[in-house]
């Protein structure tokens, strides 16, 4: 208890400076100036020094390019076998160790005022939290309504269980009703639970696009607009109905999103987007552009924690021409709890994102404008098959399919023999755990021993290996054989640091490979000041509005504590385990109730974030997997010269088909 109290102690003096504005760090770049900008001049080809407004909250320094160098190793039996080696720009905080000497140099001054651009020009809707309203970018209030808690996961389960004692009981066949199930499930087809419609198969991104709807006065100005996305949360997942938006409505106006966020059973979380700006300059010829990053920041940390809910809540954005993309993070069960939502109209190497995605799941390409592999019976043939046989959820697709008497399928016609019951059930079984389970390989994918960490493209998903993992873990997380490192790096505290990472595809299309630094060369801060509800008292914001007034948050924390100054697991510093007991029974079959709040202490706020390889440099691909499915590979080694943040190391993800193929490391 003594120690306890000491944290607290420490963190309740901490956060007091926090919300005076004052910085641990000591960071130098705290007021914007105008000044000489290098990295614009030599980007723009200015014969002339371009001048622009920099230092937060104008534009961090740039931290410029990294130096790549690329090294191809191909042999005749293994021709991908190539790498791409980058050496990031200098830091340019002082080396400060942030775990041994928190929050370390990069953490910057806490500003409670939006950001500005290059041209000092104030960006609205960009200071997520203040002192006095922790939920700043809350347009409205928060409504609920009960949904059907049963996630994919539960009725997967279920579906498999059945089969499962089908066979136990001799039986060659089940009820084909129940299979259809499962296809539908994972197809995305509409059933009757809160989550029809949402595929675990990963192929509707092509149709997958929310427009902003333009809002008018009365005198017919453009004065907004609004975009509705619907979230889901269980287990591992975040999963959304859209993968971009397009904000073409709305470029100089700003705007809201009205999120459905559905926390399904295993799905409490503190729903945290976090929104990312490009940053906008008049270049030399007097022309407005799109520049390099700015700035991220989690739009807010609003506790949800009541399964079978909806939470229904507009969030205020700034004005269309900054917005890049939003991240919808869980921080609870993290890195698997994450899905973006990028800008439609960003381009890559000459194609904007959703025609990258057609480009990948169309019969006709990027160009392939009426390819709709929703109500389209072929063009979602052609979709699924694009999906590797490597992937967990085609894995079930096709074990499901194996058990119909369905004579109009992928063999041109003919009647197809039915899978060995006892066979299958297995099977499923074992992709069913794979696919609820991204911070591990799926089965016929090893590790690289050579390697920081081994990761796959699969079904437009990134899964990692479990390397870094130490410790035997609590044994009481959803994932029962974490360590207390599983998914970080926690040998990185000091520049430089070598990281080395072996990319596999398993998809029948190219992948490509992007990680980002998220504040730790060029700064993060922190709004929001004590938002973990771990603690009976303290400086966290009560429970907000949204809850129903007549339900208790939480239960009697007398009655359920397994140390009496604890409401709330907690998750320090970024790492999937939880270091103190939780109000949990452990003999449930389904692993006890899901784990309540938020673990962060050191929130972002806002972090400038800058890639160090895929971006920039140019983007870095995985070829797909070959045509007896051996997965293509890429292999990337990259040294850090700078200090990570505190509450994140690496982010690594596909840029032009992101979604879900997302992996952090902290």
């Amino acid at each position: 208890m003594k120690h306890k109290r000491l944290v607290r102690a420490r963190l309740v003096a901490a956060l007091a400076l926090f919300a005076g504005g004052m910085s641990l760090g000591g960071s130098a770049w705290a007021t914007c100036r105008f000044e000489f900008d290098p990295f614009l001049t030599k980007a723009t080809g200015s014969p002339n020094p371009v001048y622009k407004w920099r230092g937060h909250p104008c534009a961090q320094p740039e931290a410029g390019l990294s130096q790549i160098t690329k090294d191809d190793n191909g042999t005749p039996d293994n021709p991908n076998d190539d790498t791409t080696f980058a050496v990031t720009p200098e830091g340019q905080h002082p080396s400060v160790d942030p775990f041994a000497n928190p929050p370390g140099s990069n953490f910057l001054t806490t500003v409670y005022e939006n950001l500005r651009d290059y041209e000092n020009r104030e960006m609205p809707n960009t200071l997520p939290s203040t002192p006095t309203n922790p939920y700043n970018l809350h347009d409205g209030s928060v409504l609920t309504a009960p949904i059907d808690a049963r996630s994919p996961d539960d009725d997967l389960d279920r579906i498999i269980d059945e089969i499962e004692a089908a066979v136990a009981k001799g039986k060659k066949k089940v009820d084909e009703d129940l299979v259809e199930f499962g296809i539908d499930i994972l197809e995305g087809n509409k059933v009757d639970r809160a989550y029809s419609g949402l595929p675990m198969l990963h192929y509707q991104g092509p149709v997958n696009v929310a427009k902003v709807a333009p809002e008018y006065d009365d005198s017919g100005n453009l004065v907004g607009g609004n975009t509705d996305i619907n979230i889901y949360y269980w287990g591992q997942h975040i999963e959304a109905d859209a993968m971009f938006i397009d904000p073409s409505a709305v470029m100089e106006v700003p705007w809201t999103i009205t999120y459905n966020v559905h926390i399904l059973h295993n799905g409490m979380e503190d729903f945290s987007p976090m929104v990312s700006h490009v940053n906008r300059f008049i270049n030399p010829k007097g022309v407005e552009v799109s520049g390099p990053p700015h700035a991220s920041m989690d739009q807010t940390f609003f506790p949800m924690l009541d399964e079978g809910t909806k939470y229904t809540l507009k969030i205020k954005q700034t004005k269309g021409k900054y917005f890049n993309l939003i991240y919808h993070w869980g921080w609870r069960i993290h890195p698997p709890r994450v899905q973006a939502i990028e800008n439609a109209n960003k381009v890559a190497a000459g194609r904007n994102y959703v025609a990258w995605e057609r480009s990948a799941f169309c019969p006709g390409g990027e160009d392939d404008l009426d390819c709709d592999p929703v109500n389209n019976k072929a063009d979602k043939a052609y979709a699924i098959a694009q999906i590797g046989e490597l992937s967990p959820a085609k894995r079930m697709w096709k074990l499901f399919k194996s058990l119909l008497d369905d004579d109009d399928d992928e063999d041109g016609g003919k009647k197809k023999d039915k899978g060995d019951l006892a066979q299958v059930a297995a099977d499923l079984r074992a992709a069913y755990f794979d696919w609820r389970d991204r911070t591990k390989l799926p089965a016929g994918v090893e590790a690289d021993p050579n390697a920081t960490i081994t990761m796959l493209f699969v079904n437009n998903t990134f899964y990692g290996s479990k390397q870094g993992m130490s410790g035997e873990g609590s044994g009481q997380g959803p994932a029962r054989f974490k360590g207390i490192a599983n998914g970080s790096v926690p040998e990185w505290n000091l520049r430089p640091y070598n990281f080395k990472v072996t990319v596999y595809n398993g998809d029948h299309f190219a992948h490509f490979y992007r990680n980002v630094d998220f504040g730790g060369s060029r700064g993060w801060e922190n709004q929001f000041q004590f938002t973990d509800p771990t603690t009976l008292v303290g400086p966290h914001p009560e429970i907000p509005p949204g809850h129903p007034a007549e339900d208790a948050p939480f239960p009697n924390p007398a009655n359920t504590l397994a140390g009496h100054d604890n409401v709330f697991p907690i998750n320090r510093g970024g790492t999937e385990e939880f270091l103190q007991p939780t109000p949990r029974n452990l003999d449930d079959p389904l692993n006890g109730p899901p784990q309540l709040g938020s673990g962060c202490f050191f929130t972002f706020g806002r972090n400038y974030l800058w890639p160090n390889v895929g971006a920039l440099t140019g983007l870095v691909p995985v070829p797909a997997a070959a045509a007896d499915g051996t997965p293509g590979m890429h292999k990337v080694d990259i040294t850090l010269n700078y200090e990570p943040s505190r509450r994140l190391r690496l982010y690594q993800f596909d840029p032009v088909h992101h979604g879900v193929a997302i992996y952090s490391l902290h």
